[in-house]
């Protein structure tokens, strides 16, 4: 069977994208002084300026879909995670601190989230936007999660908004403090146990009833 044109078209374009974040992140990640110059980063993707501009309207704009695209696959996996209605709350609850806490495991996201890190990327314009609606989006997936926990009774101290916001706020303090080589499965625990007890998921009914 063979494929339309119109269908080849497109992979490349989205091939030819592909090649430039994935040429962007390379150039970043390694030792230099001063902007990257999108010459460079073009001549590592093999492409030429009239590629850049089919896709990217600025330096600003790439850098935009570099910080999409890095956080697309992980918002996703937490947010299947919190949508998952047939598990029970405080096992997600620690599931979705735990998958957070694998970005420092993994050398490449880890790699991805420095280079997302440098001044050059963050002085973007509509860097703070994005970043922004990333942490609202997870916040309020999260908050759902909290909210089947305490309508279950299996999470009955939770005030859903503000136990998200303050959870994710933990986890990320923890991770931009936890280096490669740093205790990442004490620091994920400990996060873990914070969560678990300020949502009441270690409070007995005893204790609760005297609450």
């Amino acid at each position: 069977m063979q494929s339309k044109p119109g269908a080849d078209a497109g992979d490349a374009m989205a091939d030819e994208r592909h090649a430039i974040i994935k040429a962007a992140f390379t150039c970043l990640s390694e030792p230099h002084t001063g902007a990257v110059p999108i010459a460079a980063v073009l001549a590592r993707a093999g492409l030429s300026t009239r590629a850049f501009y089919r896709h990217f309207e600025s330096k600003d704009a790439l850098f935009l879909a570099m910080q999409e695209s890095s956080g697309r696959s992980l918002g996703r996996r937490l947010d299947q995670i919190a949508d998952d209605t047939d598990g029970a709350p405080a096992d997600q609850l620690a599931q979705w601190i735990r998958v957070s806490f694998g970005v420092i495991r993994d050398a490449r996201l880890r790699g991805r989230a420095l280079v997302l890190d440098l001044e050059e990327v963050r002085s973007a314009k509509g860097y703070q936007s994005v970043q922004e609606q990333w942490r609202l989006d997870r916040e309020r997936a999260l908050a759902g999660l909290l909210r089947r926990g305490r309508d279950d009774g299996s999470l009955p101290l939770t005030r859903p908004e503000r136990d998200a916001a303050a959870i994710r706020a933990v986890v990320s303090h923890e991770l931009s403090r936890l280096g490669a080589d740093g205790d990442w499965e004490c620091a994920c625990a400990a996060a873990v146990d914070f969560a678990l007890r300020a949502v009441g998921a270690h409070v007995t009914s005893q204790e609760l009833g005297g609450r």
